[in-house]
């Protein structure tokens, strides 16, 4: 395989926590594209010599001052995003790891706008896409 041009863009490698307290979820109000403005689960890019598990706990600590014991990634996806000439601005290969809550009161901190715990049947609007399909995955394992 040939090797990219040099300055060539290239996807990068996100985490998300999927953290769960009694029968709520912790969301985020994303501050900064990609998805601005909707609501997430806490995340951002993977950092050299992160496991999956390392990169979303810090970023859910960094965005929400929650602390998790996150286990196993259990799904991955693509979060393309373009702007209004339809180039592409944003190209992520995010990792959907779950953690059990530890400790921690959620403030919204980083780049997040907002958190907070919500339930299943009352999710805030706007939701990022593949929110609910994440969930559903999260609750199978």
């Amino acid at each position: 395989m040939a090797a990219l041009p040099q300055g060539t863009p290239k996807p990068k490698v996100g985490v998300i926590a999927i953290v769960r307290q009694q029968d709520k979820v912790l969301l985020v109000k994303r501050k900064f594209a990609p998805h601005a403005g909707h609501w997430g689960f806490p995340g951002g890019k993977l950092e050299w010599g992160e496991t999956m598990a390392e990169g979303a706990a810090r970023e859910l600590l960094e965005e929400t001052a929650i602390i998790a014991k996150m286990q196993t990634p259990f799904a991955c996806f693509d979060v393309l995003e373009s702007d209004n000439n339809d180039q592409l601005t944003h190209h992520y290969v995010m990792v959907a790891v779950s953690g059990k809550y530890s400790s921690g009161e959620a403030q919204a901190a980083d780049d997040a706008e907002a958190v907070g715990w919500f339930s299943i049947a009352e999710l805030p609007s706007p939701l990022c896409p593949d929110l609910v399909n994440i969930l559903e995955r999260a609750s199978a394992q």
